[in-house]
């Protein structure tokens, strides 16, 4: 692994650990860190030793969502470009690859690193670990599947309340709701999600690739027309001026 790179990526048996490193700005995604996520799956679902992907953040945290700091400026992207060519091709890429992917998560877990998370197969959560959906607050929807993935899983109601109200969802409450597999204590989450995923590792390929596609298929049959649903919608709150002052707000308190 090289340490520099905000995506590390190595294979340990048939297990392939993929790290979110970008610990000092809480793992935020930028559009080319998104990217290494893709080319890393890529290269993970390419490689036939590979059976099974543990995806992790380096730090504190799992992840702070798009570092919207990003997003500023004449010449930077809107956010449905960011989303149409960027985020949405991970998700996809997430819930159709050929392996199992589980989400060890710790600590802070915001925006659309939610949707991240929530697109992986398993996600096993430290006990200090929290779900934060903050797009409301700053004048802007749910993106990344979050607008799929949290109906879909917690129900209708409590997807509400997370997302209107950006209200933190503690690790034990997010399993109550269906959001996590497992809760176990933060010292144990490595050790937990690795040997989950050596387990994975360990299953006949092909019928874990035909199980994945049936639970998706049962689960998310408009998955890509939700995704396109987020994408138009975020285009035009994000060019509302309302969000624009609660993100130059936002950032401002950030700095």
């Amino acid at each position: 692994m090289t340490e520099d790179r905000e995506i590390l990526l190595e294979r340990t048996g048939g297990v392939a650990r993929i790290t979110l490193n970008r610990p000092d700005k809480l793992n935020a995604f930028t559009v080319s860190m998104v990217e290494a996520l893709r080319s890393a799956l890529a290269e993970a679902e390419a490689d036939p030793e590979v059976r099974a992907v543990l995806l992790s953040g380096a730090g504190r945290a799992f992840g702070a969502g798009f570092d919207l700091s990003a997003a500023q400026g004449e010449d930077a992207p809107s956010l449905g470009a960011v989303l149409d060519r960027h985020f949405n091709p991970l998700v996809r890429a997430l819930r159709r690859s050929r392996l199992p992917v589980v989400a060890a998560v710790q600590g802070a877990c915001a925006g659309g690193s939610v949707g991240v998370a929530l697109a992986c197969d398993l996600v096993i959560a430290g006990r200090s670990a929290f779900f934060y959906e903050p797009f409301v607050g700053i004048a802007l929807v749910p993106d990344v599947g979050n607008s799929l993935f949290l109906p879909r899983l917690a129900g209708r109601i409590r997807a509400a309340g997370a997302a209107f109200l950006g209200e933190r969802v503690a690790a034990e409450e997010a399993h109550a709701w269906g959001l996590v597999w497992k809760v176990v204590e933060d010292a144990a989450l490595a050790a937990e999600s690795e040997a989950v995923a050596a387990r994975l590792a360990a299953q006949p390929p092909e019928a874990l690739a035909a199980t994945k596609r049936l639970l998706g298929a049962a689960a998310e049959p408009d998955l890509d027309r939700q995704l396109d649903l987020e994408r138009d919608l975020q285009e035009a709150a994000g060019r509302s001026e309302a969000s624009r002052a609660a993100i130059r707000g936002f950032l401002a308190r950030r700095r």
